[in-house]
């Protein structure tokens, strides 16, 4: 097969179009990303491989260097993991782009020794089904190669020979995704991972009426697939960041390829795609990274905001994403995408909080600067192997910086870290007896699982409001409900709600970041991180703070240590744990001043117990403030909740009508009712 008939259709029909001038714009524009991959394709010549690429899945810390042959199912540590990175040949794409960012045939050569002797050796038999050849891999090498031959088309190193052998392989890929890949894992990132290969591989082969069906059936199986992964809020189903975005990847490279050769998407897939790029949005940190929720690392959402952005022309995407296309998006998509990028309006999204609320996951966002305060709650369906047992886990930054974390995935292997990673104790979360309300039979199957209730989401004018239950201990009798009342624009309460009958003892976990220290006091903990300081101040009557260490990972394949701190009350039938938490800019930030106070029955003149009712008062710098909460139904007639409150020798009474209640008390008077307030909960 000759170039012109493997080629059959220009450039602008595929990806890499311009590959000369992406270069050139990459050199200019994203200088470091240019040195990583000429590192990466160098090592690879050598035989290094380390996978450090912003979205390998699989991250690798030691590299594996070979001296004579390969082994392509290689198990460094025993983690087949490696072997399917390995088997992505991602690595491919970097040596093309080193190819045209230096001219050097060195790395035509070291593709072509690479994919030859891979070819030669790594046959499609039962031995390799679930090694190289395991469906995944086998749809991600449709992407892999069909990108990388784009590469060096021009090498007089690519015969007619290597071409026929290359195209000869790529269809017993593309006939092994038709024959394995149907019905049977709709609901899964593999679906679409494998599917969105066979795409790419349809299109990069001469067009015939083979390629043509193989169009077909990949796109209905991605429509179809889509329509059952994506959930109307956008999020992909599987309570994972970071496979959200490899499905969302593969979709938008199947957009990028149908559009450029006027093939017509199902109804409604192209809307679907660009609602998981807001998705992104909403849970963009600061930092511009994502929380590493379930099975996620801590991935610069960068590249795949600004892949959003240019292909739905989005504008807050782009305000979220890079100032220029990034480096990826360059090569792939070439020079009228940058320029497109180029000319697309930058537009500050105009919302800050959000709810997602399909998945149960609810952001609390002060602004979208650098120095941002975002509080992330998930009580969501338990999903697949990716999720974790997170029910009611809350991930805080304040001032653009980490103090509660996800302990993010570390391994897929069935070691202690994995559970410890994805246990209840291992989140910001509650647990009741030390008894854990999600437990896993493996790494990859949930074992007893825990129903999501009671959600609420309410944004108020003084505060916002998120709430969620499970009953993940109702066998033994016992509702569990956490409250996070947000008073704009710094302090935080936490109140957790235990419905029981007997003694219990019960249980809140704190993971802080690795990159702060913590101190523990009485009924107070500080946070004190590299540009924030952050205050806990715990209100429940005989709780016990204990310091300890935690554990968290980053990336695939990498681990710390990390300050935790529990907190403790063991209490008879039904109890209360109220943390009010406030921060901010480092050496300048007081904790808030916070205190339990008296509740009252307005209408029956007696008091309320702690299972009826609450009041916290708060005390920030000059401002005050005054919530009610009701733990259960108690307005029995004309009824109102009053708390009486004395700040600063002005004595004043808050008489509340809702189950949760904001009072703004900064300038009362002496003497004076206060009705209402901002209820946030009827």
């Amino acid at each position: 097969m000759g170039k012109k008939m493997f080629f059959d259709r220009p450039d602008a029909c595929y990806f890499v179009p311009d590959p000369r001038e992406a270069a050139a714009y990459c050199r200019k524009n994203w200088p470091e990303d240019v040195d990583h991959i000429l590192r990466v394709a160098d090592e690879v010549c050598r035989n290094y491989f380390l996978f450090d690429l912003n979205w390998d899945m699989e991250r690798t810390y030691d590299p594996v260097v070979f001296e004579g042959e390969i082994n392509w199912s290689i198990k460094p540590k025993g983690d087949p993991e490696f072997v399917w990175q390995f088997n992505r040949h991602r690595f491919f794409i970097c040596l093309g782009q080193a190819y045209w960012l230096t001219g050097d045939e060195k790395y035509v050569k070291g593709f072509l020794r690479l994919i030859n002797d891979w070819m030669d050796r790594v046959p499609l038999n039962e031995a390799n089904w679930n090694g190289p050849w395991r469906m995944l891999e086998t749809g991600l090498r449709g992407e892999s190669w069909t990108k990388a031959i784009r590469y060096f088309r021009d090498s007089d190193l690519i015969t007619e020979g290597f071409l026929d052998r290359f195209a000869d392989c790529l269809r017993i890929h593309a006939k092994r995704l038709v024959e394995q890949g149907g019905d049977a894992r709709l609901q899964s990132n593999w679906c679409v991972l494998e599917n969105s290969g066979l795409f790419e591989i349809a299109l990069a082969l001469p067009q015939d009426e083979q390629t043509k069906e193989w169009i077909r059936i990949a796109l209905d199986r991605l429509d179809r697939s889509s329509m059952v992964q994506v959930h109307a809020d956008g999020s992909q189903w599987e309570q994972s960041p970071m496979y959200h975005n490899e499905v969302f990847h593969c979709l938008c490279c199947c957009v990028y390829l149908a559009r450029i050769n006027g093939i017509a998407l199902p109804d409604g897939m192209e809307e679907r795609v660009h609602r998981m790029a807001r998705v992104d949005l909403i849970w963009r940190k600061p930092d511009r990274h994502q929380f590493t929720q379930g099975d996620s690392d801590d991935t610069d959402l960068g590249d795949v905001l600004s892949m959003g952005a240019y292909l739905f022309q989005d504008p807050e995407l782009k305000y979220a994403g890079f100032e220029k296309l990034d480096f990826e998006d360059a090569w792939d998509f070439g020079k009228t995408a940058w320029e497109s990028y180029d000319a697309l309006a930058s537009r500050k999204p105009d919302f800050t909080s959000a709810a997602l609320a399909d998945s149960g996951n609810y952001y609390l966002r002060s602004d979208w600067s650098e120095k941002a305060n975002l509080l992330h709650f998930t009580c969501g369906g338990v999903s697949t192997g990716h999720c974790h047992g997170d029910k009611l886990h809350v991930s805080l930054v304040i001032n653009g910086e980490d103090v509660l974390i996800d302990g993010g995935r570390g391994t897929y292997m069935d070691v202690p870290l994995r559970f410890m990673l994805k246990d209840n104790p291992g989140h910001n979360t509650t647990t009741v007896d030390g008894k854990s309300f999600t437990t896993f039979q493996s790494s990859w199957y949930t074992e007893h699982l825990s129903l999501a209730v009671n959600r609420v989401f309410y944004q108020g004018k003084t505060a916002e409001y998120i709430q969620g239950g499970h009953l993940g201990y109702i066998d033994d009798g016992i509702f569990v409900n956490r409250r996070v009342i947000w008073i704009k624009p710094d302090v935080y309460l936490v109140c957790d709600e235990f419905y029981a009958q007997g003694e219990h003892t019960f249980r809140q976990f704190f993971h802080f970041s690795p990159e702060g220290m913590v101190n523990v006091q009485e009924n107070r903990v500080s946070f004190s991180g590299e540009h924030t300081d952050a205050f806990f101040t715990f209100l429940a009557d005989g709780v016990k703070l204990e310091a300890g260490k935690g554990v968290c990972s980053s990336h695939y394949n990498q681990s710390e240590e990390n300050p935790m701190v529990t907190a403790v009350r063991q209490k008879e039938g039904f109890a209360s744990m109220i943390t009010v938490i406030n921060g901010g800019q480092k050496g300048k930030t007081q904790p808030a001043a916070a205190r339990l106070l008296k509740t009252g029955s307005h209408s029956l003149k007696h008091a309320l117990t702690e299972r009826e009712a609450q009041a916290v008062e708060i005390t920030l710098e000059d401002k005050s403030y005054v919530v009610t909460i009701c733990h259960d139904e108690i307005y029995h007639t004309s009824d109102a909740v009053i708390t009486e409150s004395c700040q600063a020798g002005r004595k004043f009474t808050c008489y509340a009508t809702g189950g949760v209640c904001v009072f703004e008390t900064t300038d009362c008077e002496d003497g004076v009712r206060i009705y209402g307030g901002e209820v946030l909960q009827a």
